[in-house]
């Protein structure tokens, strides 16, 4: 214990920005930036879970929880819960990449980490198979184009340019649209068609046209989650001008032939074999939520067999996830990585304001009826990892935790709207956040009744607990690089912090606990306007509601549709139909497919403004 507090205290040193004189009682704009900058800064590198940037950024937290007088609940006296997550492959010795002319037997080798790298859909394999160069790698016969047409592939090598053809070129090429390139022009796409055509390995190179200058030829970082059919590498274009060289082809006028008419341009290589050798082994990233208990002042109330009274163990959980993620090498929508994304908003806001809100009901503690426990998430960008975990070996136990409250993405408040998700999970919410609203808020405020979405209440809300989702929006920076500090709007950060703590010292005094209820339609809802309510089922994304007078209602939804395609992408799943959502625009025409009473209907539908 005398250890951990020795690293609080050292922690402390470093965070100049917090107060050193107790709780405090105000929330402010000027400590929400300074912290924002902090945790934003590009010393952080992102904060990807699991990295030591993220481990940094998590003592800051627990030192802060500290510095508060929380109670550190978490593993061994101290305020973190670690757990641990399969992070994918290690690239292990051996990992080899070559090319041979049997002409003249010239080897050309690859190196290994800075000219390639086996990439997150690879599959372990020593192959050594005759070059073919396949274009883009694309098999997509309903648009009319067929990288593979003509090819006998089995057993070969391929060799792919990455993306497809004109993929940035919005007006003239088919592929630029968001969710044909994640149908095609993916790593796993790719190596899908070249695992289907009988392909024993893929090498998919850095796009010339786009990888010109050395910052942009990056490699996509080895490991992930995916189990892969067979190898498949990253390299970078300047080694790939290497292989174009030694299997014959110029892969720049190729790929402008390829661009420039939409049109195959594959050819085999005879005489050149390729040495693919991926020797991969499972890794694991080890991450840390931070816990942290404030309990209210006063003698703990027991009953006559000396336990806590059920009142008296009930507990509000305030969580915020303050990961991100990274360099960009999974998450990003910049197109590859490489690059720091700071994750300023997304979710430096809403860290921060948890520990303002924090320091705000510390200062309330005398009055508190309930105990209040602040989570610090991690692993929330590779899949709400962290509150996933907590779930599932809660320190708190469910029964006793009676309401859940998450911020993410609360430094971008624009045009004075914000949205509340997860309103129709408890019958007392609609009311208590817009009795709040008029007396302090003050907010052009959306309430969405739906538990389910792609942050950490959802977690919670599939534990059958009433959650509240603060929200400001999306917005063209999201994980992106330039989601930075300058960006975020701190008066109504401040706000937002404000109004989200006012709601919990409410259901810290409320007499009675509030009552779940089941609600999954409309969890979520970003981008532009549909009218539509949806529901994730076992077997897929449903209609829950169609609004009036809405473009869902004029293009001819009907609740009980099952939403199978969104612009010939598939719908699995909501988190799938909010990101395809919240990457349209308003006034873009959508052909929907839906399937009603066992029939295919495609609907149009012009999206509207929200």
């Amino acid at each position: 214990m005398r250890l951990v507090i020795a690293a609080l205290l050292l922690a402390l040193a470093a965070l100049p920005a917090f107060s050193e004189e107790g709780p405090p009682p105000e929330i402010t704009r000027k400590e929400l930036k300074a912290n924002v900058k902090r945790f934003s800064s590009d010393k952080m590198q992102g904060r990807e879970g699991g990295t030591d940037a993220c481990k940094q950024a998590g003592e800051w937290i627990a030192a802060e929880f500290g510095r508060l007088g929380l109670e550190a609940i978490g593993t061994d006296g101290t305020y973190f819960q670690p757990f641990a997550t399969p992070k994918g492959t290690k690239v292990m010795p051996g990992t080899a990449l070559s090319a041979t002319r049997s002409e003249s037997g010239k080897t050309t080798s690859f190196k290994l980490l800075e000219d390639f790298a086996p990439v997150d859909v690879s599959a372990n394999g020593d192959v050594r198979g005759e070059a073919v160069f396949v274009g883009y790698g694309i098999q997509a016969p309903s648009m009319g184009y067929d990288d593979y047409a003509g090819l006998d592939v089995k057993g070969k090598v391929v060799v792919a340019l990455r993306y497809a053809p004109r993929h940035l070129d919005r007006r003239r090429s088919p592929f630029a649209p968001n969710n044909v390139m994640m149908r095609y022009g993916t790593f796993k796409a790719k190596a899908d068609t070249a695992h289907a055509r009988g392909a024993a390995a893929l090498i998919v190179i850095n796009s010339p046209s786009t990888s010109a200058k050395k910052a942009d030829d990056v490699l996509r970082r080895p490991g992930g989650s995916t189990t892969g059919k067979l190898p498949v590498m990253h390299m970078t274009w300047r080694a790939a001008k290497k292989l174009g060289k030694a299997i014959g082809v110029p892969f720049t006028r190729r790929q402008r032939y390829i661009d420039g008419k939409i049109d195959p341009r594959s050819e085999a290589c005879p005489g050149v074999t390729i040495h693919v050798n991926a020797n991969l082994e499972p890794d694991q990233r080890h991450m840390r939520n931070v816990v942290g208990l404030l309990k209210p002042d006063g003698e703990v109330v027991t009953g006559a067999d000396g336990k806590e009274t059920a009142r008296a163990r009930e507990t509000i959980c305030i969580g915020a996830h303050y990961d991100h993620v990274g360099l960009g090498h999974f998450g990003s929508l910049a197109g590859g990585g490489g690059k720091i994304h700071n994750g300023a908003d997304d979710n430096a806001s809403g860290t921060t304001a948890l520990m303002e809100i924090a320091g705000y009901l510390a200062s309330k503690r005398a009055a508190l009826k309930r105990r209040v426990l602040f989570i610090a998430f991690s692993g929330e960008e590779l899949g709400l990892l962290g509150s996933k975990h907590y779930v599932r070996t809660p320190i708190v136990p469910i029964a006793d935790t009676v309401a859940m409250l998450n911020l993410d993405m609360v430094g971008r408040l624009t045009k004075n709207r914000l949205f509340v998700g997860g309103t129709g999970t408890s019958p007392v919410w609609p009311a208590l956040i817009e009795r709040l609203n008029k007396e302090s808020g003050k907010f052009q405020l959306t309430q969405w009744p739906g538990g389910k979405a792609p942050s950490d209440h959802a977690s919670f809300y599939e534990a059958n607990m009433p959650v509240l989702f603060f929200f400001t929006g999306l917005h063209g920076d999201y994980h992106r690089p330039s989601d930075d500090w300058n960006t975020l709007n701190y008066q109504g950060q401040e706000r937002v912090a404000k109004f989200a703590a006012r709601v919990a010292l409410e259901l810290a005094l409320m007499p009675q606990r509030p009552q779940f209820t089941r609600c999954d339609a409309g969890g979520f809802t970003v981008g532009p306007y549909t009218g539509l309510a949806v529901e994730q089922r076992e077997d897929g994304v449903y209609v829950a509601h169609v609004a009036k007078k809405s473009p869902a209602r004029k293009a001819g939804f009907k609740v009980g549709d099952k939403i199978e395609e969104w612009n010939q992408g598939r719908i699995p799943s909501t988190n799938r139909y909010n990101d395809v959502v919240s990457k349209a625009k308003p006034g873009d025409r959508v052909e929907v497919v839906v399937l009603r009473s066992g029939k295919r209907k495609k609907l149009k539908m012009k999206l509207g403004k929200t």
